[in-house]
């Protein structure tokens, strides 16, 4: 026997989309999606699922002729700002920040031994204009 869904891929996405119009015009407002779920009349554990779903990118809604209507997994929907990024995409951004956070790192450290022998000269300059008698040395009077 074949699973009959409860709930219509139309009456998924209409639900989604009012919990993200809503999210957009009240962000305060806790109770969206229970809100949402009493008007569609659906669970609003189904309702987090969908939106679950569809806010990492992996549900296709399919629309009757079979084409889909445009959810393709890791395709934003119309009016959609940007896709949240897969656990992957995030590791391997992760060990791409770090490469580059050593080598800031590093720099850093040379940076800060370049200064360290900058100030040491200019305070042998800054102190070189008061003289101190050297002993191996005969003055020669002025005259």
């Amino acid at each position: 026997m074949v699973f009959d869904r409860k709930y219509s891929d139309e009456v998924r996405r209409l639900a989604v989309e009012r919990v993200v119009q809503r999210r957009r015009e009240e962000p305060e407002n806790r109770s969206i999606v229970r809100e949402v779920a009493e008007e569609f009349e659906v669970g609003p554990q189904s309702l987090r699922k969908w939106l679950t779903r569809y806010d990492d990118g992996s549900y296709d809604y399919d629309s009757a002729d079979g084409h889909g209507d445009g959810w393709e997994p890791r395709t934003p929907p119309a009016g959609r700002q940007q896709h949240r990024p897969s656990q992957r995409e995030l590791l391997a951004r992760i060990e791409e920040l770090e490469r580059r956070n050593a080598v800031l790192e590093e720099d850093n450290r040379s940076l800060t031994r370049v200064v360290s022998l900058l100030a040491d000269q200019l305070r042998v300059a800054t102190t070189s204009g008061v003289r101190t008698p050297d002993p191996t040395v005969t003055q020669v009077p002025r005259a």
